[in-house]
């Protein structure tokens, strides 16, 4: 798999001494975004996010987006769901982390709240990204994360089931 080409030469800023090409620093690699959520067909999507970056020499940012607990019972009973959800989010990412290491593939690992579809969107934006994985859960009746984010996404988004991608769009 052909990896993307980046400019290694730039336009030096007009002034005085006019605008000359200098080299340019060398730019931070852009990662690679994988949504986990701990489901089989997750395992597979990490599993190729993983050669995806060992491939393209990228980093990885393993993301878990996890809705907010519902909070109407009151303080005891949201506390607890709360505490259930992070160290649940927690064990997924150490799992994928440990994917990533065997790999040989520097990786981290982010847990945020809310509309996952969105929240993995902000997030590859806020890192350029270079491309998003998912897995694919195939929803019947509601809307899946995936298809939303193959619809929205400004960069390339994979979808993986098992461990080979099945579906791959770009903008």
């Amino acid at each position: 798999m052909p990896a993307l080409a980046t400019p290694t030469r730039r336009p030096a800023s007009a002034g005085a001494a006019g605008g000359t090409l200098t080299q340019a620093t060398p730019a931070k690699t852009a990662p690679i975004v994988a949504a986990v959520d701990g489901s089989s067909s997750n395992r597979g999507a990490v599993e190729f996010a993983v050669k995806l970056a060992t491939e393209l020499k990228a980093p990885l940012v393993f993301v878990y987006v996890r809705r907010g607990p519902f909070g109407l019972l009151g303080t005891p009973f949201f506390q607890r769901r709360l505490t259930a959800a992070m160290s649940h989010a927690r064990r997924i990412l150490a799992r994928a982390l440990r994917s990533a290491e065997r790999g040989g593939v520097a990786a981290e690992g982010e847990i945020l709240e809310g509309a996952p579809r969105k929240r993995i969107l902000e997030l590859a934006a806020d890192r350029e990204a270079r491309l998003i994985v998912v897995g694919s859960r195939r929803h019947r009746f509601s809307r899946s994360v995936s298809c939303g984010l193959m619809r929205t996404a400004q960069r390339p988004v994979v979808v993986a089931r098992s461990s080979r991608p099945v579906l791959a769009s770009a903008p």
